[in-house]
């Protein structure tokens, strides 16, 4: 419980600080510092149930997921650089029980872009991903399955990008990827692709990342973010999937409702699927799926 506070501290703090520099951009600048534009975006999404003498049964419920980002952009005659931050993190709790987490992501990018064409930039990328706090595979609260650095996926590229308003492309085939896996208990299993024991596991391979955000019909935007990596010298034919959709639907200046589904296929990612009576049954690769549904409170500055 002290350190989901701890998580949803930092997340005011991203918001304070956002605020602190929208009071910042009133100052006069220099012609180098006009080239940033800097932006920031957090949104809360609670949902609650509570019964009362409910003749039909149920239990009462809460969650509440905090989503954060931060934008800062450089663009001055054939130099574009890019920098986001988004953090997310959820908890959710049922009756009397423990809270648990629903969520929990933290992602950078830098994107730097040089002008080649009309249609074409020459593209240096890093992305980094992971998570704040440890994970389980609930009920089961004492054996950690995910933490802090592990796993975290480090992709490093050089390749080009083709943009438009309403789309982004990056092909790359120059890449590398690399995955951490800190936490000594999860390294020693081997898990996350890692070798027994080892720390990270690096990779070589084709890098392509596709983002699409357009508004569909009045009110209502859809954001949609594809990423496919394949390893060169490791089973080519295993690609990396990472695709997230958000679609959010705007009620009002500061009220939304937000749908988001992330679809993740890794073939280094076992998951051990067990019978009744605890007998593993399989231990593959799966198609990962995760779906939130809620009503946000947005915070644009």
């Amino acid at each position: 419980m002290k350190k989901s506070i701890v998580v949803i501290l930092f997340f005011l703090i991203l918001f304070v600080s956002g605020r602190a520099q929208n009071t910042k951009d009133s100052i006069p600048r220099t012609d180098t510092l006009k080239a940033w534009k800097i932006k920031s975006l957090t949104t809360v999404t609670f949902a609650q149930t509570t019964y009362k003498y409910w003749s039909q049964g149920g239990e009462n419920s809460l969650t509440a997921i905090a989503n954060s980002k931060i934008i800062t952009k450089y663009h001055k005659r054939n130099h574009h650089w890019d920098n986001i931050f988004e953090a997310v993190y959820g908890i959710s709790q049922q009756g009397e029980k423990k809270i648990i987490k629903t969520d929990d992501k933290f992602e950078f990018t830098t994107n730097y872009a040089f002008r080649a064409s009309d249609s074409w930039n020459y593209n240096m990328l890093i992305n980094l991903k992971s998570q704040f706090m440890p994970g389980y595979k609930y009920p089961n609260d004492s054996t950690v399955v995910s933490d802090f650095f592990s796993p975290a996926y480090l992709i490093t590229s050089v390749g080009l990008e083709f943009k438009r308003k309403s789309y982004y492309l990056v092909f790359s085939v120059l890449t590398g990827k690399t995955t951490f896996v800190t936490h000594t208990t999860l390294s020693d299993a081997g898990a996350y692709g890692v070798e027994k024991g080892k720390k990270l596991k690096a990779a070589i391979g084709s890098y392509v990342k596709f983002i699409f955000r357009k508004e569909v019909i009045s009110n209502v935007e859809l954001n949609s973010k594809l990423e496919l990596f394949s390893e060169y010298f490791n089973q080519p034919q295993y690609i990396d999937v990472n695709w997230e959709v958000v679609l959010k639907m705007k009620i009002n200046k500061f009220m939304s409702a937000m749908l988001n589904t992330n679809l993740i296929y890794d073939n280094d990612t076992k998951v051990i699927v067990k019978d009744s009576k605890g007998v593993i049954i399989s231990s593959d690769a799966k198609v990962q799926f995760k779906e939130t549904f809620g009503l946000g409170f947005t915070l644009d500055i």
